[in-house]
């Protein structure tokens, strides 16, 4: 561990070694006393309120979810075939803020019901909502349109009397070309009934 105190602007630092923490806070105070062995206490005095960083293992082999994710007999709902629900055992290794650290075989690489509810168990089919691709180069730019398809966009545009004529052949121009731009296409599909 590492403490620090402050001097009027002038930081005391030493390392040390927890020997104990208590068990709870204590009537009328507002955090836990730490017991701690410094190596070089200069300048530190009994009382003293001070910051202090503790630094721990690494812990492996873990997965952080969400606190909701986790069922009261300590497991996890993961999506098995053909999108039905499975029950996974897991072990609680530490809860940090709304998340919780797991640890639990079979868990690498599966999909983790991020919120438990009562109609959710084991065996039970679901459509996954997974978050949508964010990575820009995923969404295409320009479409390829089959004739068929090129053709009921042009006769929308065409038919469509509320858009101003100027607007009208910039579509239809954008729609001529071989590839056309994605958001002309969404455009066209959805304020014109497409």
């Amino acid at each position: 561990m590492r403490v620090t105190l402050d001097v009027t602007g002038a930081d005391l630092v030493a390392d040390g070694v927890i020997g104990r923490v208590s068990a709870a806070a204590g009537e009328g105070q507002s955090g836990r006393l730490v017991f701690a062995r410094l190596t070089e206490p200069f300048g530190f005095r009994p009382g003293d309120f001070v910051s202090v960083e503790v630094q721990e293992p690494a812990l492996e082999n873990v997965v952080r979810l969400p606190a909701s994710a986790l069922g009261a007999n300590d497991s996890v709902l993961v999506l098995g075939s053909e999108d039905r629900l499975e029950e996974a055992s897991v072990e609680l290794v530490r809860r940090q803020d709304d998340d919780v650290l797991v640890r639990g075989d079979g868990l690498d690489g599966r999909e983790v019901v991020r919120e438990r509810s009562p109609l959710l168990g084991e065996g039970i089919a679901v459509r996954p909502m997974r978050p949508e691709a964010t990575d820009a180069s995923a969404v295409p730019r320009n479409l390829k349109l089959s004739d068929e398809r090129r053709a009921q966009l042009v006769a929308l545009v065409q038919a469509n009397t509320s858009l101003p004529d100027d607007a009208k052949s910039r579509m239809l121009a954008q729609l001529a070309k071989p590839h056309v731009p994605a958001q002309v296409v969404a455009r066209i599909e959805s304020r014109m009934g497409g």
